[in-house]
């Protein structure tokens, strides 16, 4: 079961680099069939700028998420190993799955889970 896990964990990094690596080429693609041009419209200029920072918001939620996906996946598989195996929880500490998942993703708490 661990080597399965682990061959598990091994397929979903990949499988994050590859999805990483073909949206980058996707987006070098785009870059150079169209190439930029300035607008002449300070208002479109504005629009534009509007535009990019939500794609940057939508692209960061996105990232954030194959993050919650792939920690969710080695929580399954932890618990799959220590079956039988209580955790005390802290008070403090969110007591959902998915609380537990956004604190370990966003790094609060350092060191502790």
């Amino acid at each position: 079961e661990l080597q399965q896990a682990r061959s598990a964990k091994t397929d979903l990094e990949q499988q994050l680099r590859d999805s990483e690596a073909a949206s980058e080429a996707r987006m070098k693609e785009a870059l150079a069939e169209k190439p930029l041009e300035q607008p002449a419209d300070p208002t479109e200029l504005q629009t534009l700028r509007s535009e990019n920072e939500t794609l940057r918001k939508a692209h960061d939620n996105l990232k954030r998420e194959q993050k919650l996906m792939a920690s969710a996946f080695m929580d399954q598989s932890s618990r799959i190993q220590y079956v039988g195996t209580t955790v005390q929880r802290r008070s403090e500490q969110p007591s959902s799955w998915l609380g537990r998942q956004r604190r370990i993703v966003d790094g609060a708490g350092m060191g502790r889970r």
